[in-house]
């Protein structure tokens, strides 16, 4: 994303971070697995596996993470639809900064 500027360290470090999590829940469910097999007839350790297993959960980690990712993004103008809003000439806003640019304007 060749369009972003130092201002947007924060959102992308963000975005980085993000995908980084989902990335280590994969990890962590292969390992879970693993130790679940390792230690079948320890009683002891499978409850504790089975506090961590809430922890291990892709889905839920992917299912969480996702959306607030994809909105990083977007915001980034990492999404096609941002993308084509973003011009030198028009910069992207909303209703807040339509509202800031007419308060703005009435100053003067």
């Amino acid at each position: 994303m060749k369009w972003l500027t130092p201002a947007d360290d924060a959102m992308k470090a963000l975005a980085l971070r993000q995908a980084e999590e989902i990335e280590k829940a994969i990890d962590r469910a292969e390992e879970f697995a693993a130790l679940r097999r390792d230690l079948a007839d320890d009683d002891g350790a499978l409850k504790r596996l089975k506090a961590l297993e809430a922890q291990c959960d892709v889905s839920k980690m992917v299912g969480w993470l996702g959306p607030q990712l994809q909105g990083v993004l977007r915001d980034l103008g990492g999404a096609p639809g941002a993308r084509k809003q973003l011009t030198a000439d028009k910069p992207v806003g909303g209703r807040l900064a339509q509202l800031r640019s007419a308060a703005g304007q009435h100053d003067s």
